[in-house]
């Protein structure tokens, strides 16, 4: 090989490695303004229907609009919360179920968000809620009682007779409260259908004999997803099956919300903010989810993403 073709294979090497380098720099900063002024405000109005055998036949189409982990505080925008707020009565639900960490930590932000929630309060059965583990950090009483002056009912072990055949139930947080689903379920017939309220998913295992529909949060669905990785989980979740989504626990079935707000970093990346539309049916059968025209375009651009970053870190 003679000295010109060598000069000419490294001038063709070094192009390579640039547009690949720009390739990746291009990708990565793509990423960041996605993961940092896109995603947290992107919200994602999900519809799911699920099941249960003892649902009243009146009862039947009764619409749950679920919204966890608001986490007013630093990181997650005022304006996040008010559109989530939005987006949820836009459905016309029900009733309004708020599964917990309502603050990052201070009683004074339990005090500025409870008037944002107030507009939740026309739902025809108004706000029910449990505690998150990062609601008990000024000590769960103060930021209880607040939440109820807004009119919220906030349930710690405890159960509410929606309508005739209907229930919701809630426990204290698994992490930072004192759970104790039994005497949750005590004034509860067993004849009864019933909706359970855990922040932390790990709170089915004591529910799990009932065939209620359980609605929790705390996962955050991972808040940043690295492509070619699973999803990380709650510290305290380490070994639990799955972060976002549906799941069956004996004769139970969960869901696990992605949650509205952001906790440490204001950052969401393949893993967007969501408001849950849970719609009860009669029957025995597995949740559905629905997503419309608009959010399948948006997962297989999530997809697209995915495969990108694959093809670049080869």
């Amino acid at each position: 090989m003679d000295s010109e073709e060598k000069i000419r294979q490294k001038k063709a090497s070094r192009r390579r490695f640039f547009k690949g380098l720009a390739l990746v720099t291009g990708a990565s900063v793509a990423a960041y303004a996605d993961a940092r002024y896109i995603e947290p405000g992107y919200i994602e109005v999900s519809h799911h229907t699920a099941y249960l055998p003892d649902l009243p036949l009146a009862l039947d189409g009764f619409a749950i609009a679920q919204l966890s982990d608001i986490h007013y505080g630093p990181v997650t925008p005022e304006k996040t919360i008010r559109e989530a707020i939005a987006l949820a009565m836009r459905e016309k639900p029900h009733l309004v179920a708020l599964t917990g960490d309502f603050v990052n930590r201070e009683v004074s932000e339990a005090e500025r968000l409870a008037p944002l929630l107030k507009p939740l309060a026309a739902a025809p059965f108004g706000m029910v809620g449990c505690l998150g583990n990062h609601d008990y950090k000024s000590g769960g009483n103060p930021i209880t009682q607040t939440l109820e002056r807004a009119g919220v009912v906030m349930l710690r072990n405890q159960s509410k007779l929606l309508a005739s055949g209907l229930y919701v139930v809630g426990i204290e947080d698994t992490h930072n409260g004192h759970p104790d689903a039994d005497k949750a379920f005590a004034g509860v017939p067993e004849s009864a259908a019933s909706v359970f309220l855990t922040h932390n998913p790990t709170g089915i295992f004591g529910a799990a004999s009932r065939k209620c529909v359980a609605l929790s949060g705390h996962t955050h669905g991972g808040q940043i997803r690295v492509p070619g990785f699973a999803p990380r989980n709650a510290a305290d979740m380490e070994g639990f099956p799955m972060v976002e989504g549906w799941g069956k626990f004996d004769k139970s079935r969960l869901f696990i919300s992605r949650g509205v707000g952001m906790m440490h970093q204001p950052f969401r990346f393949l893993c967007r903010p969501e408001v849950a539309i849970i719609v009860l049916k009669r029957g025995d059968k597995k949740p559905t989810t629905k997503r419309n025209l608009a959010e399948r375009a948006v997962g297989a651009a999530e997809e697209g993403a995915i495969k990108l970053f694959h093809k670049l870190a080869r």
